[in-house]
């Protein structure tokens, strides 16, 4: 009982408060930055990323109440050029009142920012929970810096708890990254009103917007969408290197053959690859058989997923790559990742002893006959990666017509309440 009069009593007790908010900042700080890390972590099963949600939300909490001695420090993180701080501060910042005030002060802070560190702070913003948040963020819009106007509807996009109203001026943006996160975002967020537009937008888009268009209309239900991919590329012109993934994304079987002329197509082969994993038809089987033995890594890694998304076969092999989370400055370290086999032979083995069961079905997935019900198997399994998380939600919004929605970097909690509702869909329409 004396020691607790100590601290509270004087210089000694606001030292104190000062030294334990400085903690839950330092706290805050790490364990934002050790998310995205295991987000991205091959051998981190999702659901255990909950575990620092919890501590993310215990310390910004112990700072929300921590009166003078928090603000202080959330203002000295907010400051900060270092990301991890950045980051803490801009999340620390938003919750501590009075009322809207923090997240004056954090908007400000990101109209300046560097462009480098915009991504930190907008990571930040998509994740802290506030009910104003995305609102306040549409001041962003008029900003005269396009990276800040880009962000800003970015984080909108993500956060999907607002209209996309203030965000349909930005489609006519004169930058095209501000235009392409414009688009993006209003498709995210589910406004079927804009479809027309977009679809019109889409019919004029230069070659360098065209994929971002055509995945604003996919996701909307456009029923126009899939013959313009189709018809740019047959085109003989400079082709979007993510035109073709979007084919296998929402295409039929029958595009099969456009994508195997792709492959020859040296902007597009990597893409044409991945889309062929996706479209799942078994006669690509040879062909993706024959890109294991190409002389480029990239070439041999799409072919080697590829099979692996088709077949399921499960054959992996460990490599060691950069850690692209080494911090700036530092030695770059090394990490063994898992990934699927890129061995020709070991394929080869694998497909003539299982081809007889696999080349009925008209696409596959997994070593089963294609279905939604499959995509959400992906979502919901704890080992399916970051990307293959993303790309089976979007597949599961683009082939269903449904805008329930879903990102694999949300909190884990709201991705659950996604899953959950994907199910309910799939019971009341009796998808396959």
């Amino acid at each position: 009982m004396a020691m607790a009069h100590t601290l509270l009593d004087g210089s000694s007790a606001s030292e104190f408060l000062q030294g334990l908010q400085e903690e839950h900042s330092s706290e805050l700080a790490f364990l934002l930055a050790q998310r995205q890390r295991y987000l991205h972590d091959a051998e981190v099963e999702w659901p255990d990323v909950e575990s620092l949600e919890i501590r993310i939300i215990r310390h910004a909490e112990a700072m929300r109440v921590g009166r003078e001695a928090a603000l202080a420090c959330a203002r000295e993180a907010l400051a900060s050029e270092a990301w991890d701080e950045l980051a803490a501060g801009v999340h620390a910042r938003v919750l501590i009142g009075p009322e809207g005030e923090g997240i004056a002060e954090s908007l400000a802070r990101m109209a300046e920012l560097d462009t480098v560190l915009l991504p930190y702070c907008s990571q930040a913003l998509m994740l802290v929970q506030h009910p104003q948040l995305s609102e306040r963020l549409c001041a962003l819009l008029d900003s005269p810096r396009e990276s800040v106007r880009a962000a800003a509807v970015r984080v909108i996009g993500h956060r999907r708890d607002s209209g996309a109203g203030p965000l349909l001026p930005l489609l006519d943006d004169a930058d095209l990254e501000v235009r392409a996160a414009a688009a993006l975002a209003v498709s995210e967020l589910g406004h079927r009103p804009a479809l027309p537009i977009l679809e019109r937008k889409l019919a004029r888009a230069p070659a360098d917007e065209m994929d971002v268009w055509a995945l604003a209309v996919l996701r909307l239900g456009s029923s126009r969408a899939l013959h313009a991919c189709r018809q740019f590329c047959h085109a003989a012109g400079p082709l979007p290197p993510r035109l073709p993934w979007l084919l296998g994304l929402a295409g039929e079987a029958k595009d099969f053959g456009l994508l195997r002329q792709l492959c020859g197509r040296l902007e597009s082969i990597v893409g044409s690859l991945e889309a062929l994993g996706m479209l799942g038809v078994p006669a690509a089987v040879p062909l993706l058989l024959e890109h294991l033995g190409h002389e480029k890594p990239a070439v041999k890694n799409a072919a080697a997923k590829a099979l692996s998304l088709m077949t399921g076969a499960g054959l992996t092999e460990t490599v060691q790559i950069p850690d692209e989370w080494s911090r700036e400055g530092d030695e770059v370290e090394l990490q063994q990742v898992v990934q699927p086999s890129t061995d020709a032979a070991t394929w080869r083995a694998w497909w003539n002893a299982h081809r007889a069961r696999l080349e009925g079905p008209s696409r596959l997935r997994l070593g089963q006959p294609y279905s939604l019900s499959l995509c959400l198997e992906e979502l919901v399994h704890p080992r399916t990666p970051f990307d293959a998380r993303a790309r089976a939600g979007l597949e599961l919004v683009i082939r269903s017509g449904q805008t329930v929605g879903f990102q694999p970097d949300w909190p884990v909690r709201r991705q659950r309440q996604a899953i959950e509702q994907w199910r309910q869909c799939m019971a009341n329409q009796n998808w396959k």
